[in-house]
């Protein structure tokens, strides 16, 4: 049973269904794909500083490049880069060491002279500058598109989808294991539940028995109209200074990234307050920024854990009790990865890739991931 119907427990269900594990429910409040996936702007990026980031990563930007080979749908996957505009020395630094991981684990990063920036991003100002990080296998694909694509596998190949449902209550058994859970659709015996709710992540632990260090916070962005030299093949840029972005797309692009300081919780009201400060800081990096105009917006919840890293693996204290969430803004990304490792730790008793950097005990054992550097879009 896979609690949460985001692009995460979607993913799971589909590699799940796909090893002829065809037993799978998964339950949703509210619709495929209708919360936190249905906000996000898309980015897959693989400029990490941790190694498990890295790694998820390199891996997911393989999957995203063969996805209809895979699963047999097209989810518009664009690797139009990733560029990290810097102005600090001790930034630039950070991003130096980062490079070295990601060179490493074999992706193709490089670090630019600040002449050497407006090659791969036309008309950024390149003041007060230090250099810049930039992958060119980076990209973006549609949340929507994935999210459909995973439903419709996971649905073929046997998986069940109990919509407008939640989870109200664990059974156990004599020695401690998850039984059954029940739900406003009904009784439902498992062996195992995979916690998958996102934002609800935390709510629905504590429901299980879990204490996860899961929040909620909100995360807005804005959509413009198009820019005739804002081409859909320009990077995705991220000016580290100010935390703001914009995202190139065909038909216009995204901006945002200048509301990361937000108080924990579930408000979903966009704040157009924040707009003036947003546009003025990108006009100052990429001064023809200016003429964006704003033609929507909204806001969607990240789910963040105390060190900005997933919350993957077997909850030792409630045995068949299993989490995925908690992804602090990547779980889109690292979604197809993610779905086909836990897939096979729960089928074959270990996952292809080493995940005890994300075991939801670390927390409690004063251990933690390191993900600082690249955070704050």
């Amino acid at each position: 049973m896979i609690i949460g119907g985001g692009v995460v427990g979607l993913s799971i269900a589909y590699h799940l269904t796909v090893r002829s594990y065809h037993d799978v429910v998964v339950v949703e409040r509210r619709t495929l794909g209708a919360g936190a996936t249905s906000k996000g702007t898309g980015g897959i990026r693989q400029q990490f500083s941790s190694e498990i980031n890295i790694a998820l990563s390199r891996r997911a930007v393989d999957y995203f490049a063969g996805f209809r080979d895979r699963v047999g749908e097209s989810v518009r996957f664009r690797q139009h880069g990733y560029l990290f505009l810097l102005t600090q020395a001790e930034q630039l630094e950070v991003f130096r060491r980062n490079a070295a991981k990601q060179l490493e684990a074999g992706v193709p990063v490089q670090l630019l002279e600040p002449e050497e920036i407006p090659e791969v991003m036309p008309h950024v100002n390149v003041d007060g500058l230090l250099g810049a990080s930039y992958c060119h296998t980076d990209g973006s694909a549609s949340p929507e598109a994935v999210v459909n694509a995973f439903a419709q596998g996971a649905r073929a190949h046997g998986a069940r989808f109990m919509e407008d449902t939640t989870a109200t209550a664990i059974e156990r058994d004599a020695h401690g294991a998850v039984r059954a859970v029940n739900t406003t659709g009904g009784r439902l015996e498992a062996e195992a539940v995979v916690n998958a709710a996102g934002p609800w992540a935390a709510e629905v632990g504590r429901l299980l028995g879990v204490d996860l260090p899961i929040a909620p916070h909100r995360r807005q962005a804005f959509g413009i109209s198009p820019l005739p030299w804002l081409g859909a093949d320009l990077p995705l840029t991220v000016d580290l200074a100010s935390g703001t972005y914009v995202h190139p797309r065909p038909g216009g692009g995204v901006i945002g990234g200048n509301d990361r300081n937000v108080r924990a919780g579930f408000d979903e009201e966009v704040d157009w307050g924040l707009v003036p400060a947003l546009r003025e800081a990108l006009a100052r990096r990429i001064p023809r920024m200016a003429e964006a105009e704003i033609i929507r917006g909204w806001a969607g919840l990240r789910d963040m854990t105390p060190d900005e890293h997933a919350i993957v693996g077997p909850v030792v204290a409630v045995p068949g009790v299993w989490t995925a969430a908690g992804f602090s803004g990547h779980g889109f990304m690292h979604s197809p990865v993610v779905g086909k490792l836990l897939s096979e730790w729960l089928i074959d008793g270990a996952p292809t890739l080493d995940l005890s950097a994300l075991r939801p005990e670390r927390f409690d054992e004063g251990t933690s991931a390191s993900e600082t550097e690249t955070t704050v879009f």
